[in-house]
């Protein structure tokens, strides 16, 4: 009866969380918490202790804040736009080969910068005037999204994740990588294809949408019920007059230092591109190339740091909220309850309910995070699992429609937000297929 209890509280979030209540994951959180507080007796001393603390399980990770901060100056400074302009160049007619290397950059933009709506609103309305309406295109796009922020070194589901894993959200970006290529290569595949099917059918009709029935037409998107947060787009003054590879080189600067950074700071001894490091020199060199003045820059850094400060300050509340449950010791009553199976067995079962949790309160994935993980540390689930499910949360809130990226996605293709849920619907679930298969082959080793 007593772990009955302890487990009360979570059970009580997970129902605030789904229809038919659908309460704000900070709503929600207070009554869990409020409920722990009651079930424990927990005194008003020990309740702001722990709050506090489990605040400080998230706020304290300033890497991510700087690495998201300097993704959003170079999103600023249209260097994604330039990225675009190349692509376009490169391949000239062959629109699949456009279409693959847009998702690409979707990937790779989102991977930096941690949040992928803002990058959405960027490339999305591109690869719409590109290619149009290609489901496939988006399913795409929609793939490399979710596994991106959920590795990324820049998110705050790294920087929750990774300290539940005891290293660096930069180390853990490094230990997901190889997984997270896979989601780009299956996305660029997908928009390749799709794209490609679509020319040789004559369907492609490049800058033309999809109304909610399916059939095609010219409807203007439908307003989305969240807040965007929005970037510049193309005719940005910054750079203006620059060649595209000139205004792009920033991004690949970034991309290619997060990527290469920690190897080499072991082979040459010393830390030239740490976490504080590496946005200096990225911003330092977007000053010169694009000849933007450091005040510039230094207000575009403040401004780009305000969307991740804002997600991290939410879930830092909700963590606070979270410490009550694991005082009276819900995680250890639900370890005791599915101790008898096998960390493997548990972990796949924890994959699957991330995922639907996912699909209906994705409005903040890292919440979900947090929900889970601490299950799996107290049954014993290896730590290196943890990030399996970041990325299972986030191909379940693909199919969300009360999540931004969606909502950003369904702006930059013109149409409405369900119809983007519908046309991902069918391909997330083999998405999360490849996610389990990943984590149960790695636990069987």
């Amino acid at each position: 009866m007593k772990q009955l209890l302890a487990v009360l509280p979570l059970l009580v979030i997970l129902v605030a969380l789904l229809p038919p209540f659908r309460f704000h994951v900070l709503v929600a959180g207070l009554i869990g918490a409020a409920l722990a507080v009651a079930i424990g007796g927990l005194s008003a001393p020990k309740v702001t202790e722990l709050f506090f603390g489990g605040m400080t399980q998230i706020l304290d990770i300033k890497s991510v804040m700087l690495f998201a901060a300097t993704a959003m100056v170079l999103a600023r400074c249209g260097c994604t736009n330039a990225i675009m302009e190349l692509m376009t160049k490169w391949f000239g007619a062959k629109t699949e080969l456009i279409a693959g290397a847009m998702v690409l950059v979707q990937a790779t933009a989102t991977y930096m910068a941690g949040i992928g709506a803002a990058n959405t609103l960027v490339t999305a309305p591109l690869v719409f005037a590109a290619v149009g309406y290609v489901p496939l295109a988006i399913v795409g796009m929609s793939i490399v999204s979710g596994a991106s922020w959920a590795t990324s070194p820049s998110s705050a589901e790294a920087a929750y994740i990774s300290k539940q894993m005891g290293i660096s959200p930069a180390e853990y970006a490094s230990f997901m990588l190889p997984y997270t290529m896979v989601f780009w290569a299956i996305g660029m595949l997908l928009a390749w294809y799709g794209v490609r099917r679509y020319r040789l059918a004559g369907r492609l009709v490049p800058g033309r949408s999809m109304d909610t029935h399916g059939g095609s037409g010219n409807q203007t998107a439908a307003k989305a019920p969240i807040e965007i947060p929005v970037t510049n787009g193309p005719g940005t003054d910054i750079g203006a007059g620059l060649s595209a590879a000139r205004r792009a080189t920033p991004f690949f600067l970034m991309l290619l230092l997060i990527l290469a950074g920690p190897p080499l700071n072991r082979m040459i001894g010393i830390p030239l591109f740490s976490a504080v490091l590496l946005p200096f020199w990225v911003l330092l060199m977007t000053a010169l190339l694009l000849r933007v003045h450091p005040n510039r820059i230094a207000e575009m850094f403040v401004e780009g740091g305000l969307t991740i400060l804002r997600y991290m300050f939410l879930v830092a509340l909700f963590l606070g909220f979270i410490r009550m449950l694991s005082e009276i010791g819900t995680f250890t009553a639900i370890a005791s309850l599915v101790g008898f199976a096998a960390p493997a067995i548990v972990l796949a079962a924890a994959l699957v309910v991330a995922f639907l949790i996912a699909i209906p309160a994705a409005a903040y994935t890292v919440a979900i995070d947090a929900l889970i993980i601490p299950v799996l540390g107290a049954v014993g689930v290896p730590v290196w699992a943890y990030g399996f499910v970041g990325i299972a949360v986030a191909q379940g809130a693909m199919m969300s429609p009360v999540q931004i990226n969606v909502a950003a996605t369904a702006h930059g293709f013109k149409t409405d937000i369900l119809s983007i849920v519908r046309n991902n619907a069918p391909y997330m679930p083999f998405a999360f297929l490849v996610t389990l298969l990943m984590a149960t082959f790695f636990a069987g080793r």
